[in-house]
């Protein structure tokens, strides 16, 4: 057997290794996003669960979903919340298993959003929504959520102007960076509605920004989903 059949019968071995590792690679990500799904399509359960077992004298126009939990102390809209911030954190876990290049910054925010989502659980709010000092647990679960709201979409969009670079991940990033920016308005409309407005309809602005982030992180573990079937570029 000459040099160069040697050569290329190593060259072939090579290649097919690296083929099967990006394919091992995929089938660990599907799980991961499957799971960021499922965790959404559970708490939007629970969160409608919630609301049709509330009390009659609950506002859902003016009681924002910090207020509502802490009426129903334990019940489903708490475990909404820490049931979509638990099954999140599979979402940077699949970015990495897939090797997406997105860089540390949108990983350090989804688990911002991840960790700000269980702690706003486990602390709630304090009982009267219109208290004008907040408790140590009041500020804190304020300042968790703020983050979580602010956290997910601002990663979309770096993670988004990043992934452009990867042809796995081109066909669908205009729909995640314009769901994005409506996230973005959103956050601006709720301080509007928080400050300005005195809280006029901010239990409705609030649960349509929730609406719009749980479905721009299921659009975007959708497409992890996706990729995690292709090839590593």
């Amino acid at each position: 057997m000459s040099q160069a059949t040697v050569t290329g019968a190593a060259r072939a071995d090579s290649t097919v290794g690296t083929g099967a590792v990006g394919r091992v690679v995929g089938r660990g990500a599907r799980p991961l996003a499957a799971t960021v799904l499922a965790g959404a399509v559970l708490a939007a359960v629970l969160t409608v669960w919630a609301h049709v077992g509330s009390a009659p004298d609950l506002d859902v126009l003016s009681m924002t979903i910090s207020d509502f939990a802490v009426s129903n102390r334990g019940g489903p809209m708490e475990r909404a919340m820490f049931v979509l911030g638990a099954t999140s954190l599979a979402l940077p876990l699949g970015l990495r298993a897939v090797r997406a290049p997105v860089g540390r910054l949108p990983i350090l925010l989804l688990l911002v959003w991840c960790f700000g989502l269980m702690a706003a659980a486990i602390v709630p709010t304090d009982p009267d929504p219109l208290v004008t000092e907040l408790s140590t647990q009041g500020y804190v679960h304020r300042y968790v959520s703020v983050a979580a709201f602010v956290s997910l979409p601002v990663a979309v969009l770096v993670a988004v102007r990043r992934l452009a670079a990867d042809p796995r991940w081109r066909s669908g990033l205009n729909r995640l960076r314009a769901l994005a920016w409506v996230a973005v308005g959103g956050l601006v409309a709720l301080w509007w509605v928080a400050f300005p407005a005195e809280r006029m309809m901010m239990g409705l602005v609030q649960r349509l920004l929730v609406t719009v982030e749980v479905v721009l992180l299921a659009l975007f573990a959708a497409r992890l989903y996706r990729v995690s079937g292709m090839p590593e570029s």
